[in-house]
């Protein structure tokens, strides 16, 4: 590493955002895009509200995907010690930290639960032997009981370690890293056991008859690999802050594209695990799933999924020069970001759409909405805080990392 990036001297001042930087207005124009644009996907929804409310279910787990993906990352790079990640890490810290948005977006989602969940929720369902066995778990109260719990556990683990390590920065106290560091392992395990049932609720029992003990694996994988394209993107566009731009080198984008070309690969594994385990057990109940998602318009999204979200990263990001081109890296994980909506639409729509895709301007202006509002809380945490832990004790390893 060239001597410059060892004489760095990181201060509040010079870490922070400019107040004239673009990001430190994202705040108010988010807010007002967000909202503006929920109310007219709502007008647009008026005449087909079935639509709008599974549109915002698949936004909604989009965004909340990449919140989830940062808590974990945050967790595990203190449950590991990571030094390579430091300078990288309070941008984590803030995506993790727009998690008290999907409490309240949660309030929307309370309103469409007959339409969503209708396999289960309605009185014909009821009826239903399969149904009937397992009502004690789908049923409207702890099915909120239990999304208010993981979102709670969630959002207690984002708001103690990004305030901690916000804290280190006026302190410069070492012990927070080590209190940190041994609070880590008890979340990571909560959290492993949140998100795999967070999984099974949320997009597992739009279809009560199908299941699969996979299921939560797969979803991590989505979380993990998507926040990482995300944190790469975030990067890239706060690289022209002056600190940021000496700090954070070449080899940081090196290892984020490491990351994000092995959590497709990891994403890949787990898809086919579970199609492979479903296909040779051929039991009614999983393979009908499939046959729905294989069958008119979806086959199509399936084709794109199998191509786009594990053949297309994993060549392009094979080489060691292209994970280090910013340009590359970058492009690579718009795809990616793209390639998870895919995921999330095909994963949830044909259980209500089995014709095939019906993407339309409720669809842009859900995006739009819950986008809007995501960056909004994701801005106005970004610009109260040094963009780097400026007294983390790994810091100066960070600093001079180089890729082997």
């Amino acid at each position: 590493m060239s001597g410059s990036h060892n004489k760095v001297t990181l201060t509040k001042e010079n870490a922070s955002l400019p107040p004239d930087h673009l990001f430190a207005k994202l705040p108010l124009a988010g807010t007002a895009i967000g909202l503006i644009s929920l109310l007219v996907a709502f007008m647009l929804g008026k005449s087909n509200i079935e639509y709008f409310f599974f549109s915002f279910h698949v936004w909604w787990l989009f965004f909340l995907s990449i919140a989830i993906g940062a808590v974990f990352f945050v967790l595990i790079q203190f449950a590991t010690k990571a030094g390579w990640s430091v300078v990288v890490r309070r941008m984590a810290e803030n995506i993790a930290m727009t998690m008290p948005l999907f409490f309240i977006l949660l309030i929307v989602m309370g309103f469409g639960t007959s339409t969503l969940y209708h396999h289960w929720t309605s009185h014909e369902a009821l009826a239903d032997k399969v149904i009937q066995s397992k009502q004690w778990y789908l049923n409207i109260p702890f099915f909120y009981i239990r999304a208010v719990f993981y979102l709670a556990i969630f959002t207690w683990a984002a708001i103690y370690f990004a305030k901690n390590s916000a804290k280190q920065d006026e302190t410069g106290n070492h012990e927070i890293t080590y209190r940190l560091q041994n609070a880590s392992y008890p979340f990571l395990i909560v959290l492993g056991f949140c998100v795999t049932f967070a999984a099974f609720d949320w997009i597992m029992s739009i279809n009560p008859h199908w299941y699969s003990t996979i299921f939560g694996l797969y979803f991590f994988a989505s979380c993990y690999m998507v926040f990482f394209a995300a944190l790469t993107i975030v990067t890239r566009l706060l690289h022209n802050v002056k600190t940021l731009n000496e700090v954070i080198t070449i080899e940081h984008y090196h290892d984020l594209g490491k990351l994000v070309f092995g959590h497709s690969c990891f994403w890949a594994y787990a898809a086919f695990v579970q199609y492979l385990l479903i296909w040779y057990g051929n039991i009614p109940e999983e393979t009908e799933w499939y046959a729905v998602r294989e069958s008119h318009g979806w086959a199509y999204v399936l084709a794109l999924l199998s191509i786009g979200h594990f053949i297309v990263p994993f060549f392009f990001l094979m080489a060691r020069k292209a994970k280090r081109s910013r340009t590359m890296v970058v492009a690579v994980s718009v795809w990616m970001l793209i390639m998870h909506f895919i995921d999330l639409y095909w994963l949830v729509m044909p259980s209500k759409y089995e014709e095939g895709p019906q993407f339309g301007m409720i669809d842009i202006f859900c995006f739009l909405g819950i986008g809007g509002l995501f960056i909004a809380f994701f801005a106005a945490v970004t610009r109260k805080k040094a963009l780097v832990p400026i007294k983390d004790p790994r810091l100066p390893e960070s600093l001079t990392y180089e890729n082997v």
